[in-house]
């Protein structure tokens, strides 16, 4: 063989070989994460699709999260507080680690349903009386005063659950959260819109020089949005443990800031703090078994108490959205307002008839004191005083592992952007959900020591027969439960998938001391249904802020024998799925 081929066959050798290592090479490099885009109108029903595990949230950002910690072996429990803790950094407006909330876990190996609840509690120095000056409540204090922020659970709430049902290291579930904080993210129309509707509450409250507002102005959409703050803290967290939060140097800063604007939590209030694990409220509609939530979350409770009503009527006859379907349905969540406002409230504290609420029995009695033609004046239930204009916010997240374990978790800090006081250095927003108490110092629900206030939220999973079928949850203050129910029917009643049943146009209403109120609703409902419900004697309001108003929606269904899960994120806020 000449020297030529020779100097061919090792030169092609070489080329062989480089173009062998290239392919190893990028065989071995971690794959990024690749999940469908929804559409650009994002009404239009979208939904995201896995086989083996899904995770849902309020910002792609966080769904990805929680979607990277199951593909590194991470089981539900973990993914879910990856993505709580990047819902932080991501969607600091809606909840934190100075807010609170519940958390549904099932674990399939033992298939059994238990629930964390991480809700906030009053001070030790709260009264029924300390929002009123002169015999007048003080609203500021309700909502943007030191007096207004309550003892955060979350951090509690997700330590205890990682300890005892997670697989993963505090550090490990943190760290994509860190990450986010530390490399920042685009600003989109609703963080902008929500930044901008609050921003003379962070100004006066956190200071134009704060890290939510972007050189003393509100955030626009594009905006690069950065919390280097907020990665020290949780960096410290996860290197140290949660006590540096309840009892250590953030414990501190907690304090002082509620002191500098005159609160009342202490660190003996911080450290006092616990969760509770408690067996979960179970309700029945048709062949559908629903696990949810005890107050004092009253949403899944409410949720129960709709779905026994509405059982008796012919739904699907009436069809969707129709005038006989709002009008049957609004006459129930007035009685239901009433149900609520009279006997719900901190169970450690009060007596509440749990059974007796969530009673087919009671259902019944309801229903036959509503008329098909027109509404009531009185619902005769006790005092609900709690005020339309609220715009308590929250947010939901939703998994599902390989492996069939599941959570559903409701979190919040209560209205946007909280109290708006931000522990010094810190980066974390204090939630106001001392404005969850009523304003009624006589009323089952008053502010009073060490007492959880009452909360709208319902996370819930749904059985079809044995086996899960629906994670659902949804953020909206007193619109929570209605907004669930609602996409509960649309699924069972109606027939529609999953993101179409979540993106379907809403209405809401509600009784104030038995007296009805107006039935608002999403203008995508028709002109010809409204003037209907007008002749029959509803007043109608038309809301054109449904994107806050009518909360955002998160849900995962779950299709056995098609062996596929659906994930359905609303787009009346930044919702999205991630499966695999």
């Amino acid at each position: 063989m000449n020297n030529r081929k020779v100097e061919f066959l090792r030169i092609a050798l070489l080329v062989l070989f480089a173009f062998l290592f290239l392919i190893f090479s990028f065989s071995c490099r971690p794959k990024e994460i690749k999940i469908a885009e929804p559409p650009s109108d994002r009404h239009q029903p979208f939904n995201f699709i896995g086989k083996r595990g899904m995770v849902v949230a309020a910002h792609p950002l966080a769904a990805q999260a929680g979607l990277e910690m199951l593909k590194k072996g991470g089981n539900a429990i973990d993914a879910a507080i990856a993505t709580a803790f990047a819902l932080n950094v991501s969607e600091p407006f809606a909840s934190g680690i100075g807010g609170g909330g519940f958390m549904v876990i099932y674990l399939a190996s033992e298939k059994r349903v238990t629930v964390i609840n991480f809700r906030e509690r009053a001070p030790l120095e709260a009264t029924p009386e300390m929002f009123m000056e002169k015999g007048k409540t003080r609203e500021d204090w309700r909502k943007t005063h030191g007096l207004a922020v309550a003892v955060p659970g979350a951090l509690a709430g997700w330590n205890y659950a990682l300890k005892k049902y997670g697989t993963k290291k505090r550090a490990e579930v943190m760290e994509k959260a860190i990450e986010i904080a530390e490399k920042g993210f685009v600003v989109s129309k609703t963080f902008s819109a929500i930044n901008k509707d609050e921003y003379e509450k962070l100004a006066q409250n956190a200071g134009e020089e704060c890290c939510y507002l972007n050189e003393g102005f509100p955030f626009e959409p594009g905006d690069i949005f950065q919390n280097k703050d907020l990665a020290k803290t949780l960096k410290l967290i996860a290197a140290n443990g949660i006590h540096e939060f309840y009892k250590g140097e953030i414990a501190r800063k907690i304090v002082k800031a509620v002191k500098e604007k005159e609160g009342v939590i202490t660190l003996e209030d911080l450290e006092a703090y616990e969760p509770v694990e408690q067996a979960p409220l179970n309700g029945t509609y048709k062949d559908y078994t629903i696990f949810t939530n005890v107050p004092p979350g009253s949403g899944g409770l409410l949720v129960i108490q709709l779905l026994n009503i509405l059982e008796n009527w012919p739904i699907k006859k009436w069809g969707h959205n129709s005038s006989a379907y709002i009008h049957h349905f609004s006459e129930a969540l007035r009685f239901v307002f009433a149900d609520r406002g009279r006997y719900l409230g901190d169970p450690d504290f009060i007596s509440i008839p749990i059974p007796e609420l969530t009673s087919k029995e009671h259902a019944a009695q309801i229903v036959s004191k509503i008329r098909p033609d027109r509404p009531l004046n009185l619902y005769p239930y006790g005092k609900f005083d709690e005020r339309e204009d609220q715009k308590d916010n929250t947010t939901h997240l939703c998994v599902i592992d390989e492996e069939g374990n599941i959570v559903s978790q409701t979190q919040t800090i209560n209205h946007f952007f909280g109290s708006g006081i931000i522990p010094e250095g810190t980066g974390f927003l204090l939630n106001n959900q001392m404005d969850d108490f009523s304003r009624n110092p006589s009323s089952l629900n008053a502010p009073n020591s060490r007492r959880r206030p009452l909360s709208s939220m319902g996370p819930l999973i749904m059985f079809k027969g044995e086996k899960p079928f629906l994670i659902l949850g949804s953020p909206g203050g007193t619109r929570i439960f209605s907004s669930l129910t609602q996409i509960i029917i649309n699924i069972a009643e109606f027939n529609m998938s999953l993101d179409e049943a979540i993106e379907a146009p809403r209405f809401f209403t509600y009784s104030v001391q038995g007296k009805p109120r107006s039935i608002s609703l999403e203008s995508r409902i028709p002109d010809t249904i409204i003037k209907t419900l007008e002749k029959m004697g509803h007043d109608m309001r038309i809301r054109q802020d449904y994107d806050k108003y009518f909360g955002g929606a998160q849900g995962i269904l779950i299709l056995h024998d098609k062996k596929i899960i659906y994930g359905g994120a609303d787009s009346r806020r930044d919702g999205f799925g991630a499966g695999y």
